[in-house]
């Protein structure tokens, strides 16, 4: 890789497995060679539509290749990537695309009609994602490829809104971006990844460019809910599952049996309550041969903490120890977070992190004298985010 880019990413995996199988969706299946080339399709068709560096482009679209594709090609570009979760509700999408200052809308061909009324009301342009074999406006693949010498590591290329109340827009970087999802950080092998979130969350984002990084498979689900996610687990002999906590519990209340070519189980809990204290055990229980651990992390901290199924059971107050690349301290009974890992800012021009660079969580928790971190959540804030299974239809 020539620099922390997130193009570069896909160049590089490209380069070392081009025949190796990046994604697959259904009966299709997207190699590394091929996504790079799609990426590079994508980038020229954001171009075509006048998307310069820095433009912010809005995805809405369920899982599919061609909005992997549009990823890739948006990093390549130089344009920020804004994924909606299609699921969030309209007022929620509506009012998601109209903080986000976007000047195109992107829907897949299922969501076009919608894309068209939401664009006219938030005065953006629309246009429909093209599939990931189409070339767009006449380029042929003689022409030369993207350039990448317009986009910075500094620069923004995610936008990923959180929040129940007004939507909160967290700016990560190419490098933030690269380096959060880096093996290190994470350390993954490179089989096959079954990802259990919906494609307008940032959590699925970042587990698919995790799972690139290493490069491995990625199986992408159209309505990651516990029975498809079984299904898939089976179907393609899947290594490695990663869920929200809510959907973990609907997997193993659905079809636990399914789970056995497991060899690693990852919980992430984006934001308290972390996974609750039986849930490891539980998934423990239904793949014997996996590594079950649990993530606590945030669009704007990234990982914060790790707790492995050992120390689970050995410290069941625990959400873990400070995650690789992540200084954390305990103040006022208030958890601080700061290193690289940190977004850069959010959507508004508002600074994210204090001048010295520690970012105020808003999470109440205590530091144990062995290093780990223990929130200040009850028993109900578990049993409440374990009944959010699935996603909405």
């Amino acid at each position: 890789m020539t620099g922390l880019l997130l193009g570069e990413v896909f160049r590089s995996a490209a380069r070392a497995v081009p025949h190796r199988t990046a994604a697959v969706l259904g009966e299709r299946a997207l190699t590394f060679a091929g996504l790079d080339a799609a990426a590079d399709r994508a980038a020229w068709f954001l171009a075509a539509h006048g998307v310069r560096r820095g433009d912010r482009v809005v995805c809405l679209a369920g899982a599919s290749l061609g909005a992997a594709a549009l990823f890739a090609g948006a990093a390549r570009a130089g344009a920020v990537f804004v994924p909606v979760d299609a699921g969030a509700g309209r007022a929620r999408v509506a009012e998601v695309v109209r903080a986000a200052g976007a000047g195109l809308l992107l829907t897949d061909a299922a969501r076009a009609e919608a894309g068209a009324r939401l664009a006219r009301s938030s005065a953006v342009r629309h246009v429909v994602l093209p599939d990931v074999d189409d070339a767009p406006d006449g380029r042929t693949a003689e022409q030369p490829e993207q350039p990448l010498d317009q986009t910075a590591e500094a620069d923004p290329c995610v936008i990923v809104f959180t929040g129940s109340g007004r939507p909160r827009g967290v700016v990560l970087s190419h490098r933030v971006c690269v380096l959060r999802t880096h093996p290190g950080c994470r350390p993954e092998r490179n089989d096959v990844l079954v990802c259990g979130f919906a494609p307008g969350q940032w959590s699925a984002w970042a587990a698919l460019l995790r799972q690139w990084q290493a490069r491995g498979t990625a199986v992408l689900l159209e309505r990651p809910d516990p029975v498809a996610i079984c299904a898939a687990v089976r179907g393609h002999g899947a290594e490695r599952l990663v869920c929200a906590p809510g959907t973990w519990r609907g997997v193993l209340d659905t079809a636990p049996h399914h789970l056995a070519s497991l060899r690693c189980a990852d919980v992430e809990a984006t934001g308290p309550p972390a996974a609750a204290p039986g849930l490891l055990e539980d998934i423990r229980t239904a793949t014997p041969h996996a590594r079950v651990r649990a993530f606590l992390t945030s669009p704007e901290t990234g990982d914060v903490a790790v707790l492995d199924h050992a120390d689970a059971r050995r410290r069941p107050d625990s959400c873990g120890l400070p995650a690789p690349g992540t200084e954390v301290r305990v103040a006022g009974g208030e958890l601080y977070v700061r290193g690289p890992l940190l977004c850069d800012g959010y959507a508004d021009g508002k600074e994210a992190a204090a001048r010295d660079g520690w970012f105020r969580t808003g999470w109440p928790a205590a530091a144990e004298a062995d290093g780990h971190l223990c929130l200040q959540t009850d028993s109900a804030a578990y049993e409440a985010a374990e009944r959010a299974v699935a996603p909405s239809p």
